[in-house]
């Protein structure tokens, strides 16, 4: 499945230990020893009322940040001067973050439920084996309209966002590389195409 089409499929990656800098979280543990999960998540993935009833179950207190792009998570965590126990990053930043060791392995043993995940959803490219990341979310990106406007199968592709009729009344996800995906494909491309003479196009197409 092209990974256009999976592009909001959001994983569970462990982080801990962040707060010492990326060379000293592959030594880290994840364990503070005390009854406290910080959680980095995108904003409005967890309703307040199941947080409130882990709080209850577990004894657990969860301090909750958000973020709005995969890219703004993985600056703050590079940064350093973090903690985070739990962060949410796409696919490809899951990859991403593990190259640049700043994810530590899952304890397996303290996790359940494993056998319920489906398995075209295990064991992908990004974390082979799914060592450091669990499945979260999945989703796909699609055109959202109000149909007080447009008329039901009046847009039927990509492409027709380029419309005149349309300039400065769209909104766009905060995703550079979903944007960059939508164009290629409105050009006829593959969103997981490397040739630099397609991707300049598409790219000077949204500059248009």
């Amino acid at each position: 499945m092209k990974k256009f089409i999976i592009a909001i499929a959001v994983l569970l990656a462990i982080c801990a230990g962040l707060g010492l800098g990326s060379h000293e979280l592959t030594k880290s543990t994840g364990d503070s020893g005390s009854k406290v999960l910080n959680l980095y998540n995108w904003g409005d993935y967890i309703d307040p009322s199941l947080l409130s009833k882990f709080q209850k179950e577990t004894g657990y207190h969860v301090n909750v940040e958000t973020f709005d792009s995969n890219e703004a998570m993985y600056t703050k965590i590079k940064q350093g001067g973090t903690n985070y126990d739990l962060t949410v990053p796409s696919d490809y930043m899951v990859q991403k973050m593990k190259a640049d060791h700043m994810l530590i392995p899952l304890d397996k043993s303290k996790l359940t439920g494993m056998s319920h995940y489906g398995a075209s959803f295990m064991n992908k490219s990004f974390d082979p084996g799914n060592r450091y990341s669990i499945p979260y979310f999945w989703g796909t990106l699609g055109i959202i309209y109000n149909d007080k406007y447009i008329k039901p199968g009046e847009l039927t592709h990509w492409d027709q966002l380029w419309h005149s009729k349309y300039r400065n009344d769209i909104m766009l996800i905060d995703s550079a590389r979903d944007i960059m995906g939508f164009s290629l494909i409105s050009q006829g491309h593959s969103v997981n195409t490397t040739n630099t003479k397609e991707l300049i196009a598409a790219k000077n197409k949204l500059n248009r």
